[in-house]
């Protein structure tokens, strides 16, 4: 790191300090205790480390304004969707720890240290000895008439009707390769987020150092006359795969559930391999 200063530590809100309202009966409250517990255990433990080593560091909640390019080494406290929300904010010039606040409840992916292990790889990275993985992000272009919308993200893009039940229709393009298709949606992920929800669609896991994107089509509309070219493959580094929404209310789901975009008819979406990547610590 350039300054020791310059941490950031991103942290979940438990379910249970988020959804405690609507949890009515005290059986389904306790369902979550136990994981709320755990969770700001840890992260009091992550704080209480980092202030006994003397470092300064600022805290923010996931979901809120971040000026992430202020921060040499940012720290995740949650599991791997606090990981995804912080890494689509990053350069390749920063380093991301992910913190599994209770692995009990959280797969953690992209967590490699918990609060156990938290101390001894911070020491890591002082010393500047902590390995690192690179992880190769997507960048994502949305675009509607004049208007253009850039992003970048780490693990998948669905793209999909706004409504689970619907059809998606939209056209697909790969090089020269170009098609209509009817499906539940379309899947665009990384070598990091081959592992998820494309995999479970009937994708193929990569080496998390491929630099590879990966397309699949889920549940492709399939009637007598009609058949697909495009059913799922890989995009290298430097090409692009494209879709234009022919649906009124697409929608395009970027790393999961709570970051999404509207996709209406005559949208167009660009997904390329991004230039920039991710510095993970493992180990």
């Amino acid at each position: 790191m350039k300054d020791q200063s310059k941490i950031l530590l991103i942290y979940k809100r438990s379910v249970l300090s988020t959804m405690g309202r609507l949890l009515k009966t005290k059986n389904a409250r306790a369902g979550f205790k136990a994981n709320h517990d755990n969770h700001y255990k840890a992260l009091a433990h992550v704080e209480a480390v980092l202030k006994t080593m003397g470092l300064h560091y600022v805290k923010k909640p996931r979901n809120t304004r971040v000026n992430y390019k202020s921060f040499d080494l940012v720290i995740t406290v949650g599991g791997d969707g606090t990981v995804l929300e912080a890494a689509r904010n990053l350069t390749a010039s920063q380093i991301l720890l992910g913190v599994n606040s209770d692995p009990s409840w959280s797969v953690g992916q992209f967590c490699h240290a918990t609060a156990e292990s938290f101390e001894r790889m911070l020491g890591q990275i002082l010393r500047r000895s902590a390995k690192t993985i690179r992880l190769q992000k997507m960048k994502v272009t949305l675009k509607h008439g004049k208007t253009k919308r850039l992003f970048e993200c780490l693990n998948d893009v669905l793209v999909c009707h706004a409504n689970p039940a619907a059809m998606s229709r939209y056209g697909v393009s790969i090089g020269r390769e170009e098609e209509e298709q009817r499906s539940s949606g379309m899947w665009i992920a990384s070598a990091a987020g081959s592992t998820g929800g494309i995999f479970s669609a009937g994708g193929r896991r990569l080496p998390v150092d491929d630099r590879r994107l990966q397309y699949h089509p889920r549940e492709l509309y399939r009637a007598k006359g009609i058949k697909y070219a495009l059913t799922g493959g890989f995009i290298r580094p430097g090409k692009t795969i494209s879709l234009t929404s022919h649906m009124s209310n697409g929608r395009i789901f970027v790393d999961g559930s709570h970051v999404s975009y509207p996709f209406i008819y005559g949208q167009k979406i660009e997904i390329t391999a991004s230039s920039n990547y991710v510095n993970l610590i493992h180990g």
